[in-house]
C-alpha cells in the first residue's frame, strides 16, 4: 500500500482541482508563516464545524460559515472525474441533505494542516458515517479543502473515493 503525506495528498489533489497549475504552484512555494493565533481560530472553526456535524446540528454547523458558502465535490459518483464532473452545492443544502442521508456524521482521526494566512485549511479525515434509510455502514476516506473568509467557512471543497460511493451503492448526499 502506498502512503503519502499530508503535504503530498494536498499536493496531489491541488493538481487535479480546476487551478491545477496554479494551486499545485502556490503550495509548492507557500512560505508566508502562520501566526499561532490565526492557526489556533482557524483550527477551532474546524473541529466546532466537524463537532457540530458528529452532533447532527446543522443550524450549529451553518453559523460557521459565510452566508453564501459553498460546497464543491470534484468527483461524480458515476464516476466522472473530469472537470465536467465537479459538482458545487450551497453549503446549507449540502449540509442538510448529508443530515438525511446519514444518521452518524463522523469523520474520525483528523489531520488538520493550516496553510497559507490561516484562510486555506487542509483536513484529512476518516469519514464513519451509517446510511439513514439502510442503517448499513458507510466508511470512506475524505480531505477537505477548507477556505476561511473573516473566520467563517467560506468554501469547502470535498475529496473522497468514487470507487467506495459506487462499491457501496451509496448516493452521494444533496444529489
Amino acid at each position: 500500500m502506498m502512503r503519502f503525506t499530508l503535504r503530498q495528498t494536498c499536493e496531489m489533489l491541488s493538481k487535479i482541482s480546476q487551478n491545477r497549475a496554479l494551486l499545485g504552484a502556490a503550495l509548492a512555494l507557500t512560505t508566508v508563516p502562520v501566526f499561532a493565533d490565526t492557526r489556533a481560530d482557524a483550527v477551532g472553526v474546524i473541529e466546532d464545524f466537524f463537532a457540530a456535524l458528529k452532533a447532527e446540528d446543522g443550524d450549529a454547523a451553518l453559523a460557521m460559515s459565510t452566508a453564501d458558502a459553498m460546497l464543491h465535490a470534484p468527483y461524480n459518483p458515476n464516476g466522472d472525474a473530469s472537470d465536467a464532473g465537479i459538482r458545487s452545492f450551497p453549503a446549507g443544502a449540502y449540509v442538510v441533505g448529508a443530515m438525511q442521508t446519514y444518521d452518524n456524521l463522523v469523520f474520525a482521526e483528523r489531520d488538520v494542516s493550516v496553510a497559507d494566512d490561516g484562510t486555506v485549511i487542509w483536513v484529512e479525515a476518516e469519514g464513519r458515517l451509517r446510511v439513514a434509510e439502510t442503517g448499513l455502514p458507510y466508511e470512506n476516506r475524505y480531505a477537505f479543502k477548507i477556505e476561511l473568509a473573516d473566520g467563517a467557512i467560506e468554501t469547502i471543497t470535498e475529496y473522497t473515493k468514487v470507487a467506495t460511493l459506487a462499491r457501496d451503492d451509496v448516493t452521494a448526499s444533496a444529489d
